[in-house]
């Protein structure tokens, strides 16, 4: 997997992903620093061999919660998956059935709430064909940098494929190169962010986000949300319909990650709704 950092909106940490990805069948249990939660979900879709672009390999993921729409086909968000109250573990196979890569995650992980982890797995295949994989594969007792765990999984599921992506279409009245006010906007937001100056960060958002800074959790979460944060961004284009602006932009740092901004003009300003984040994978 091309791990990467994701920008996050405020907002609950929202990512918004498309498509949608349904559980099958899984049991077992997976235990992070003592803690233990039963796994109940498991899917499978095809990703290419990092060493070798003429393989494919299969990718697996068992968890305890059902993933959130689309997050199967969205690298964004599997990497939060922890950050949003899910437990679980991915495996990527190889053709021959070998697990060459592979992450635990669990918000009960002090450290990092995600890492990779491969080596001491036990895969056991039961059926792999072209659109299903079955089997199990059990982790014993380890610890990585003090985060101790251990799990074991059987899995029966289907390979799904990512459906074809719709290309996003922008209405209203095209915004002039760079994005105009709402663009100025979007940045304004961006700097009060990388500040961490709350009051600054509450100036830059709709009217219902303000009310989400004021959470506790929130400010623990504040410094996560500014790593995360795309340093270099380009904006190719955006419109404007009524008193809602949409951006589309690039991340000059990550080759095919791009971002749809989307603000609202309240009292004659421009404020941030929403942003999210994805990655087309080569």
């Amino acid at each position: 997997m091309h791990l990467r950092r994701t920008a996050l909106a405020i907002g609950a940490l929202l990512l918004l992903v498309v498509s949608a990805a349904s559980a099958d069948s899984a049991t077992g249990s997976f235990t992070a620093n003592g803690k233990t939660v039963t796994l109940k979900n498991a899917y499978a879709t095809n990703k290419k061999n990092s060493f070798d672009k003429t393989k494919i390999n299969v990718f697996i993921i068992v968890t305890d919660k059902e993933l959130p729409p689309g997050a199967l086909f969205d690298e964004f968000a599997l990497m939060s998956l922890a950050d949003q109250g899910i437990s679980g573990l991915t495996i990527e196979v190889d053709p021959d059935k070998h697990v060459n890569s592979g992450t635990l995650f669990s918000p009960a992980f002090k450290k990092m709430h995600q890492f990779s982890s491969i080596g001491k797995q036990k895969l056991d295949l039961k059926t792999w064909s072209k659109d299903r994989v079955a089997g199990s594969v059990t982790m014993p007792a380890d610890d990585f940098f003090d985060e101790k765990y251990q799990y074991s999984a059987t899995f029966d599921v289907p390979i799904q494929t990512k459906p074809a992506e719709k290309p996003v279409t922008l209405s209203g009245t095209p915004l002039p190169a760079g994005g105009g006010e709402p663009a100025k906007a979007w940045q304004a937001y961006r700097k009060a962010m990388t500040s961490g100056d709350l009051k600054a960060i509450r100036a830059t958002i709709a009217s219902e986000m303000v009310k989400q800074t004021e959470d506790p959790d929130f400010k623990k979460m504040l410094p996560v949300i500014q790593a995360m944060q795309p340093k270099h961004v380009k904006i190719q284009r955006g419109s404007v319909d009524g008193d809602t602006a949409t951006l589309l932009v690039d991340d000059l740092d990550e080759k095919n990650s791009h971002g749809t901004v989307t603000l609202r003009r309240e009292n004659g300003q421009w404020k941030l709704m929403r942003e999210a984040w994805k990655t087309v994978s080569d």
